[in-house]
């Protein structure tokens, strides 16, 4: 982490914001509308509207019951001011189907219910194939098992970035946003407005949307506003445009139809180097526009009185959702959200004014003054290294790095060398991955290096990005695989791949420090590269991050033994059951704590055998709880949270 008083020299460095307006881009907006963008203006720059994304909306209409919303009230003891919604279920192949239709439904009548109380609804798009070839919104690049081809651009008029009304692929753009501007406009008819995000991640190149360029992304996007505005009458919300960097001005689809530019910034752990660097990237390119800046996802939080000191006060944020293994709540220490959310500078539900009587104003909030400093919070995260589960019968390559905040975790392992299976035919490589580190991702490839025939060259495929704490089995398409910035085809392929010298793991990773564990690299099912099943040590070239590269589990445990130990934690959780590691037989008892300090359950008592035991948790409530195993050789606790 950067010294304060460095950033905020950065930040006043950066080019002077103009003053927000405070009427939404849409002239003839609704009353709900001009309520809704009127109240972020006023507050921007001074307060944050806290904010939660929604994953599994469940079946009920009231918002605040939504089990992501209540995680984050259960946790916090606060309710977000803003809760997002997603329409990635309204439209595509299998739109009309009866679960789609029902979680569509579902998140309109909890919108509905959120404005009533007084909230924020927030929509994303993920926009599914809109010739509804396939069920899916992300390209080759975001998910090789399951993508769509679909080419927008095929509707222009040839040469130009004007659309052919006449073609196929404009009607099924078309369709789509008429589908979903008929659901808006069922909010609008109930008085409600909201927050659009269309096309988000603007220039992301694992949305089918980011990958013909700024120009033609700058026409899809006027195509759905345009559309949704002028031709369908949408006219309840408020308009946010989201690049994927801070420096995408090429990507820019016009002031006149957006109020916000939002980022998407994410494994910001220290709550402020990210966030200040984002707003003051903003600043510079966007500055001179009179536009909101918010964080559109998240992961950590800003910090608000970081966020104060350094003049990058953004006007919302809001974490992904918790439900759908997504644990985006758990980013972030209960110190950091218990002072952010109690902060007079951070705005809750219990905080919002109430639309009916809200009144429109060209007059800035009042100040507010942080109650807290960053700095004098317990930010300590505990350490929690997540291990395959079949170390005992099975060996894993374990990877580990220990990497600086300004460096890279680069590690070329090397898997096989000398003796390499001939993979000039080979189309496919399938490895099993398990990221050790929870909470942060990663991405990484296969890489070879050609022997002297092929002037020891070196190539690689497209890779493999594997989520916090995830485990993945990550299909490489070998058809990518590039040399010298060319991908390699016919026999420039078949030559070099079938005079391998050495095949490496390919490892890279901004600030991360973990560990990450591979299994069974085999290429079209048959060519095996490794399968890591006996005790072995692995070389590293160009890995001055890499400090350990061995086999653990099957045929050594020493690894694994080594993680425990450091980790100093005996108590985890898997599921809805405790796990209790005891290096030796005795005595304990595991109970189940309330946040008051009431016993809520008693999970064991009596004699233990060394190991690792599993405890159900049975018919405990949803809430936040501390386990405390107490006995022999053993005095522990930690929270969990049971949902």
């Amino acid at each position: 982490m950067k010294p304060v008083h460095t950033l905020a020299a950065l930040a006043l460095a950066a080019a002077p914001h103009a003053a927000v307006s405070f009427a939404p881009v849409t002239a003839d907006a609704t009353g709900g509308a001009r309520k809704l963008y009127n109240f972020l203006a006023v507050n921007y720059g001074v307060r944050t509207v806290s904010g939660m994304m929604t994953g599994d909306v469940g079946s009920g209409t009231d918002a605040k019951a939504q089990v992501d919303v209540d995680s984050m009230f259960l946790r916090t003891g606060k309710y977000p001011a803003l809760v997002g919604y997603d329409f990635l279920f309204a439209t595509g192949k299998n739109a009309k189907d009866a679960w789609y239709k029902s979680y569509t439904a579902t998140t309109l009548a909890q919108a509905k219910d959120l404005w009533s109380k007084g909230g924020i609804p927030a929509f994303t798009w993920h926009w599914k194939d809109p010739s509804d070839s396939i069920d899916a919104f992300y390209t080759k690049s975001g998910n090789a098992k399951e993508y769509t081809t679909f080419d927008y651009t095929k509707g222009f008029k040839a040469g130009t970035t004007d659309w052919d009304t006449a073609s196929a692929t404009y009607k099924q753009l078309v369709s789509d946003i008429d589908e979903l501007s008929a659901l808006f406009l069922s909010l609008q008819k109930d008085s409600v407005a909201a927050i659009f995000r269309p096309l988000h991640e603007a220039s992301g190149a694992w949305f089918w949307w980011g990958t013909k360029g700024g120009a033609a992304f700058q026409s899809l996007y006027n195509l759905v506003h345009d559309r949704m505005v002028d031709s369908a009458g949408v006219k309840n919300l408020v308009w946010v445009w989201n690049p994927q960097h801070a420096t995408d001005t090429e990507w820019n689809p016009g002031a006149t139809k957006y109020d916000v530019i939002s980022l998407d910034i994410y494994e910001a752990y220290d709550y402020t180097t990210k966030f200040v660097a984002g707003h003051q990237a903003l600043t510079t390119n966007f500055g001179a526009l009179d536009k909101i800046f918010a964080v559109s996802e998240n992961g950590p939080i800003p910090d608000a009185s970081t966020m104060k000191k350094n003049g990058a006060v953004w006007s919302w944020w809001m974490p992904w959702y918790q439900t759908w293994s997504g644990k985006f709540l758990d980013k972030t220490v209960d110190a950091v959200w218990k002072a952010n959310m109690e902060d007079p500078c951070t705005i809750t539900l219990d905080k919002m004014p109430g639309w009916e009587g809200y009144a429109v104003s060209t007059t800035m909030a009042a100040a507010c003054t942080n109650s807290y400093e960053l700095g004098k919070l317990d930010t300590a995260r505990p350490v929690v290294v997540k291990f395959p589960g079949d170390t005992a019968t099975n060996g894993w390559l374990r990877v580990k790095f220990a990497t600086p905040a300004d460096d890279t975790a680069k590690g070329n392992v090397v898997v096989a060398s000398g003796t390499v299976p001939d993979l000039s035919g080979a189309k496919e490589l399938v490895l099993k991955v398990v990221n050790g580190n929870t909470m942060q991702g990663i991405w990484f490839t296969v890489a070879f290096l050609g022997d002297q025939s092929t002037s020891w060259g070196w190539a690689q495929p497209e890779g493999c990005w594997v989520n916090a704490g995830d485990s993945a089995k990550c299909v490489i398409d070998l058809a990518t695989t590039t040399k010298d910035k060319v991908v390699l085809t016919g026999t420039d392929y078949t030559e070099f791949m079938g005079n391998l010298a050495k095949v490496y793991i390919q490892i890279f990773g901004v600030n991360y420090s973990g560990d990450l564990f591979f299994d069974d690299i085999v290429a079209d099912g048959s060519l095996v590269i490794h399968r890591f099943d006996k005790a072995e040590s692995f070389d590293a070239e160009s890995a001055k991050n890499l400090t350990i590269s061995e086999v653990v589990g099957g045929g050594s445990n020493v690894g694994v033994k080594a993680a425990a130990k450091a980790s100093r934690s005996r108590l985890s959780l898997q599921g809805e059951a405790v796990l209790l590691d005891l290096d030796r037989a005795g005595h304990v008892s595991v109970d189940l704590f309330d946040l008051q300090g009431h016993r809520v359950a008693n999970l064991h008592r009596g004699s233990l055998s060394a190991g690792t035991h599993s405890l159900p948790m049975k018919n405990v409530n949803r809430g936040v709880y501390v386990i405390r195993a107490k006995g022999t050789n053993v005095d522990e606790f930690r929270k969990a949270i049971v949902e």
